[in-house]
C-alpha cells in the first residue's frame, strides 16, 4: 500500500485532507508502519498544491502573492483615471465640464404628519422655522409633533 499511496502523492492528483485521512486509516488497519505513515504524511504536505486545498501555508502564500502581482500588473496597465480621460478628450477638442459637487446633507422642510404612516423617526432630518433639526426619539417611536411642540424628540443641528 505504501508504494501506491506514494505514487498518488507524486502524481499530484489528490485533495490533501482526504489523502491524510486515508493514510491514517491505512495505518490504523495495519497497512502502513509508523515510519511509512510519517513519511507519506510529510510528502503529501510538501507536494500538495493550493488548488488541492490545504497545501502548506508558505506554498499557498507564494501562489497568492504571485497571482496578486500579476493582477496588479494587469490592472495598472488597464487603469484609466478620470483625469487621464478628461485630458484625452480635451486634446481632441472636447470641452469636459467639471463634475457636479456632491449634494450636502438635506434637511427637507418639516411637514405635519397625518399619522404614523408619514411620521418622523430617529435620525430623520428637517428644517423647521428656518432651523435644522434631527429626530432623537427612541427607535420604536413615531414622531408627529414639530420641534417647538415636543422638543424632547428633536435636537437642533448647528
Amino acid at each position: 500500500m505504501y508504494e501506491i499511496v506514494k505514487a498518488v502523492i507524486l502524481e499530484g492528483r489528490y485533495e490533501l485532507s482526504d489523502l491524510l485521512k486515508k493514510i491514517d486509516t491505512l495505518w490504523v488497519q495495519g497497512g502502513l508502519t509508523e515510519e511509512e505513515k510519517t513519511e507519506l504524511v510529510q510528502l503529501a504536505r510538501e507536494e500538495a498544491t493550493p488548488e488541492n486545498s490545504f497545501a502548506g501555508i508558505q506554498k499557498q502564500m507564494d501562489t497568492l502573492f504571485t497571482n496578486l502581482a500579476e493582477i496588479a500588473k494587469q490592472v495598472g496597465e488597464n487603469t484609466l483615471t478620470i483625469a487621464s480621460i478628461k485630458a484625452k478628450l480635451e486634446e481632441q477638442g472636447t470641452v469636459v465640464p467639471d463634475p457636479e459637487p456632491e449634494p450636502g446633507e438635506e434637511y427637507p422642510e418639516y411637514v405635519q404628519p397625518t399619522g404614523a404612516h408619514d411620521a418622523y423617526h430617529n435620525g430623520d432630518k428637517v428644517t423647521y422655522q428656518g432651523k435644522k433639526y434631527h429626530c432623537i426619539a427612541p427607535e420604536d417611536v413615531a414622531v408627529v409633533w414639530p420641534p417647538d411642540v415636543y422638543p424632547a424628540y428633536w435636537e437642533e443641528d448647528k
